[in-house]
C-alpha cells in the first residue's frame, strides 16, 4: 500500500510541485507531438498550456536582413555525426545552396523521403514542413511556395513563420504577413518553426522549448553554405532534443539564419541515397508532404 501512495506523491509533486522544470518539459514534449497532446491536457488546463507554449512565440520583427552572402561555393558535401547529453543525430553541410530543391509528394497520402530523393534525382535530403491530415500526409500544413508560386495555403492567423530561399539563394526566415511573404521573392519556402537564428543572433527560446523529441532543421552560414540537421528521439540511444538544443548545434556550426522543420516521427535524413538516422517509428518511415533534397 505504501509503494503506490509514494509513487502517487512523486508524480503529483513533479506535475504540480514548486519545481516547474519538469512541468514545462512535460507540456512541451506532449504538445509538440501529433499523437501525445492528451498527456498534457489530462493534467493541465488549456489556458495554462497555451501560456507555456507562448513562451516560444517569435517576435514579429524577426526577419532576415538584406546583407549579401559571401558566395564561397563549391561542390563539397560534409556529413558528420553529432552527439549531445541526451541525443545523437547528423548534420550535412552542402557548400553550394544552388544544389538544393524543394520537392512535393505525388500522392495524397505522402511519400517517404527515399522515394522523393530518388524521384527528383537527388543524393540526399531531409523532411521539410508539416502535414494537415495524419491520414492524408501529402497535403502540407501552412503556406508553401515552389517555383516562385504559392502552391498551398492551408493555415491560420495573420502572421506566418516562414523559411525558404530567395533569388540569391539566401535562406530568408521570419515572421511575416502575407504581403511581406510575397515581398521576399522566394524561389521556394515553407511555413513552420520556430525560428532558431536570425541575422547571426539566437532567438529567445526557453530551456524546455518543444520538449524532448526528434528534430529536423535547416540553417545557412554567412558564406551561403547550407546546414541540414536531423536528431533522433524517443529511443534509448537518443531521447531527443529541445528547440534550444538544435539552435545550439546550428549556431556552433556557423549558421546565421536557421529555422526548425517538422520533427517527431517525420524526422528523416538521407545521405548518399540511404536513410542515415533512426526514425522514431522504426522501420515504418513517415510519409511526408514535401522534402528538401540536394544533388
Amino acid at each position: 500500500m505504501c509503494i503506490p501512495a509514494a509513487a502517487l506523491f512523486i508524480v503529483l509533486f513533479l506535475l504540480y510541485g514548486p519545481y516547474n522544470g519538469f512541468r514545462l518539459m512535460w507540456i512541451n514534449t506532449a504538445m509538440y507531438s501529433s499523437r501525445h497532446k492528451f498527456l498534457a491536457r489530462m493534467f493541465y488546463t488549456e489556458r495554462y498550456i497555451q501560456r507555456v507554449l507562448a513562451l516560444n512565440e517569435p517576435a514579429s520583427q524577426l526577419t532576415t536582413d538584406d546583407s549579401e552572402l559571401d558566395h564561397n561555393w563549391n561542390d563539397d558535401t560534409i556529413f558528420v555525426e553529432i552527439r549531445g547529453n541526451h541525443f545523437r543525430g547528423f548534420i550535412i553541410k552542402i557548400n553550394d545552396p544552388r544544389r538544393l530543391a524543394f520537392v512535393q509528394s505525388d500522392s495524397p497520402t505522402g511519400n517517404v523521403l527515399e522515394y522523393l530523393v530518388e524521384k527528383y534525382g537527388g543524393t540526399g535530403g531531409i523532411n521539410a514542413s508539416g502535414y494537415v491530415d495524419p491520414r492524408q500526409r501529402g497535403g502540407a500544413w501552412g503556406i508553401t511556395i515552389a517555383d516562385n508560386q504559392i502552391i498551398s495555403q492551408i493555415t491560420r492567423g495573420n502572421r506566418h513563420v516562414m523559411g525558404g530561399f530567395n533569388g540569391d539563394y539566401k535562406l530568408v526566415v521570419g515572421n511575416f504577413s502575407e504581403d511581406e511573404i510575397i515581398a521576399q521573392d522566394y524561389r521556394w519556402a515553407f511555413e513552420f518553426g520556430p525560428l532558431l537564428i536570425v541575422n547571426g543572433e539566437k532567438t529567445e527560446l526557453t530551456d524546455f522549448s518543444g520538449g524532448l523529441a526528434p528534430r529536423s532543421a535547416i540553417g545557412q552560414t554567412a558564406e551561403g553554405h547550407v546546414l541540414l540537421v536531423a536528431i533522433d528521439g524517443r529511443q534509448a540511444a537518443s531521447i531527443g532534443a529541445t528547440f534550444q538544443d538544435v539552435q545550439t548545434v546550428l549556431y556552433a556550426n556557423g549558421a546565421v539564419n536557421a529555422i526548425n522543420l517538422d520533427g517527431g516521427s517525420s524526422t528523416t535524413i538521407v545521405y548518399q541515397e540511404v536513410v542515415a538516422n533512426n526514425p522514431a517509428d522504426g522501420d515504418a518511415e513517415r510519409l511526408l508532404p514535401n522534402a528538401i533534397i540536394f544533388n
